[in-house]
Parts: structure tokens; C-alpha cells; sequence
């Protein structure tokens, strides 16, 4: 393998972030008694979706689904190249949170966190990227409150929640949540963040990362599982000989 090398960090970074946004939807099943404020307080609707998230979240350990990606620009107004594949995550034994997302069209491209290790490897380049967590959390601490090991109290703090009503995803009748940061360094990168919660399971199946200059990212998950067996392996990625790999 080939000695680390320094370049600027943007890309990934951004990468990174929204990554640690799609594992903080799917454990958001774990957050119990959060204040949703007058907009779900008295809407039978939004209380119904709001126990089955809470009923979700007993005994939430892992979750697998087929991930779809596509990134909006809105000067074009059109949509980018679609990004298909797979999406892993888990908690270790340690009550941390593992995730794999193994991107597979157009070109695959995959992503593992375990531990404080960050690995984006891309095959057909021979290129890796690995990050270590350690030194990035504290600019990473908002995106972990939204439900992965924090307090519910965190998400409430964070975040303006609001109930925007019902709509269909795949077919799927969902619960739509507007999540918009309280936190300048939060709403600088995106300015609200929109969840597709599905009724019946209680679980995001699609998520909106919006931009300040209304650029967004819309990921949607489908035959979601949850609680399969997912080994530790999994996880983790041994680099064949001859990848150039950069650490930060």
C-alpha cells in the first residue's frame, strides 16, 4: 500500500456527515419520550406514529435495507445520477453504532464505520479514505443526538420539530417531520432535514438533507429489515495490496 497523503478534506467531509445523518434515522426508533410540541400534541394522527416509533425502538439492535440516492441541484433543477445498493447498520456490544453502506451503481463505493474508523474505498480506483471519528466528534455531536446513544432530550434541543401530515413513499403511507437545527453550525450545512417515517413500522424510509441554497439529497430505503443478523465482519474491510489510502 501506498504512504498517506494530505489533501482537502470537503468532499469526504460532506460525505461523512451525511452518512452519520442516515444512521441517526434509522436508530431514531430508540428516542422515548420526546416533546413534539402543539403541532403533535393534539394530532391523533401524528400520536399514533409517534407510539409505533416508540414500540419500534424496544429491542431496535440492527437494521438492512436497499439504499437509492440522488443529489437535486436546483439552479439546473434536475436530479444528479442515481446511487443504488445496500445499507447495514448495528449496534456492538459496546451500545456503539456500526454501518456499512455498499454502494454498487453507478459505481461502487463503499462505506464502513466501526468503532472510531471511518473506510471509503473505492474498488475501481484502488483508493481509500480513513477518518478517524475520535477527532471529528465534536463537530459530529449534533448528528449523533438525533438518536444514536444520546438522551431523547438531545433531539428536542437540537431541533424544531414539526408534524407536516401524511404522504406515500414506494406506496408506503408515511408520517412527514420537518427536523429544522436550532444550531448555526447545523443549519449552515443543511436547513432543514425532512423524514418519511413509515406508520406501520415506525421507521424513516426516505430523508431529505436540504442545503441553504435549496441543493438537496434525498435518500429512500426500501425492503427494509429490521433486527436481522448482521455479523461484525460485516462492518469491516481488509484493503487488498496496492490501494492508495489517506488518513485524517
Amino acid at each position: 500500500m501506498k504512504t498517506d497523503k494530505t489533501q482537502p478534506l470537503l468532499p469526504y467531509r460532506r460525505r461523512f456527515l451525511e452518512i452519520l445523518l442516515f444512521a441517526a434515522a434509522c436508530f431514531m426508533p430508540v428516542v422515548h419520550s420526546i416533546g413534539w410540541g402543539a403541532q403533535g400534541k393534539d394530532n391523533p394522527e401524528f400520536q399514533q406514529v409517534y407510539r409505533q416509533m416508540e414500540a419500534a425502538g424496544k429491542g431496535f439492535r440492527s437494521f438492512h435495507a436497499k439504499i437509492s440516492k440522488k443529489q437535486y441541484t436546483a439552479v439546473l433543477k434536475e436530479f444528479g445520477t442515481v446511487e443504488t445498493g445496500e445499507f447495514y447498520m448495528a449496534r456492538a456490544k459496546d451500545r456503539s453504532t456500526m454501518m456499512r453502506q455498499d454502494i454498487t451503481s453507478p459505481a461502487r463505493v463503499i462505506l464502513t464505520i466501526k468503532g472510531e474508523l471511518v473506510t471509503i474505498y473505492r474498488p475501481t480506483i484502488k483508493e481509500a479514505q480513513i477518518h478517524n471519528l475520535g477527532k471529528s466528534r465534536e463537530n459530529s455531536a449534533e448528528y449523533l443526538a438525533l438518536g444514536i446513544g444520546q438522551p431523547p432530550a438531545e433531539l428536542q434541543k437540537n431541533y424544531d420539530i414539526s408534524y407536516q401530515g401524511e404522504e406515500s413513499v414506494g406506496g408506503s403511507p408515511c408520517a412527514l417531520l420537518n427536523l429544522k437545527p436550532k444550531n448555526p453550525k447545523t443549519s449552515n450545512l443543511y436547513a432543514l432535514i425532512v423524514w418519511w417515517v413509515k406508520k406501520s413500522s415506525g421507521i424513516p424510509i426516505q430523508i431529505k438533507l436540504q442545503e441553504t441554497n435549496n441543493d438537496f439529497l434525498l435518500v429512500t430505503f426500501s425492503d427494509e429489515k429490521r433486527n436481522p443478523n448482521i455479523p461484525d465482519s460485516k462492518f469491516e474491510q481488509k484493503l487488498p495490496a496496492g490501494v492508495e489510502i489517506q488518513r485524517f
